[in-house]
Parts: structure tokens; C-alpha cells; sequence
């Protein structure tokens, strides 16, 4: 044998030993990814729960006598309230929910607790994520 076939088959046994800790890098990161993905899905289906109930309580909420009696367009405050939480109760999820009114603009603002699958299996990973989302209707007269 000559001296370079000795090296490479002294290094073979190297990429031996390196293959454990590559597949348990690539698990943990499949593991944050699919918390991520979570947490991502979980954020679009609260958009979409804010969208609904901010068009909603603008269009529950329209004070009804005071625009046939004189053309005004007003948001009656109980009314979109009653909307609004009716719509994001109607999702079947634990959300906080705050609303306001600005002008003739309807403001909803959720935030929701969801938990990571992986993450408290991993040392230092988070057990759960908040995520918000905030959306805005307004009623116009044409």
C-alpha cells in the first residue's frame, strides 16, 4: 500500500461519526420549522377571524334609524360589539378580543396563544407563541 491509500482509509471512519450528529441537526431543525409553520397557520386564521368580525360589526353595527331619518352614517357602539364577539366566538378558539371605533372605521384587534408541537421537546425551545392581528372596515355611502 502506498502512503496515500493509508490516509483514506484512516478517513473513511470519520464521515461515520459525523452522520449521528447531522441527522439530529436536521431533525431539530424540521422540528422549529414545523413550529413555525404552526404559528404561521395559526396567525392567518386569526386575519382572517379579525376580517370577518371587523366587517361585521361595521355592517351590524350601522345605526339604521339615524340613517333613514337623516342620512347619516353612524355605528351604533353595543351593536358592533355584539357583532364582533359573536364572530370571533362563532371560530371556536380561545381569543382575546378588543375593538374600537374610529370615526366610521371599525378597529378589531385579536391575539391568540398558540402551542409549539416541538418546542418543549427541545432544551430552550418555546412552549408557545402569541400572535396578533389587526383589521379595519368602514362603512361608505355612495
Amino acid at each position: 500500500m502506498t502512503v496515500a491509500t493509508d490516509r483514506i482509509a484512516a478517513e473513511r471512519g470519520s464521515v461515520l461519526m459525523l452522520m449521528p450528529a447531522a441527522v439530529l441537526i436536521l431533525v431539530i431543525l424540521g422540528a422549529f420549522a414545523l413550529d413555525r409553520a404552526v404559528a404561521f397557520g395559526a396567525q392567518r386564521s386569526l386575519v382572517a377571524t379579525a376580517q370577518s368580525a371587523a366587517n361585521n360589526g361595521a355592517g351590524g353595527g350601522l345605526d339604521i334609524d339615524l340613517l333613514r331619518s337623516t342620512g347619516k352614517v353612524d355605528l351604533d357602539p353595543a351593536a358592533v360589539g355584539r357583532q364582533v364577539h359573536a364572530t370571533v366566538a362563532a371560530s371556536g378558539q380561545a381569543i382575546e378580543v378588543s375593538w374600537s371605533i374610529e370615526g366610521d372605521t371599525v378597529v378589531v384587534r385579536l391575539h391568540q396563544r398558540v402551542r409549539y408541537i416541538f418546542g418543549p421537546a427541545v432544551p430552550g425551545g418555546d412552549r408557545d407563541a402569541v400572535v396578533g392581528a389587526v383589521a379595519r372596515a368602514n362603512l361608505r355611502r355612495r
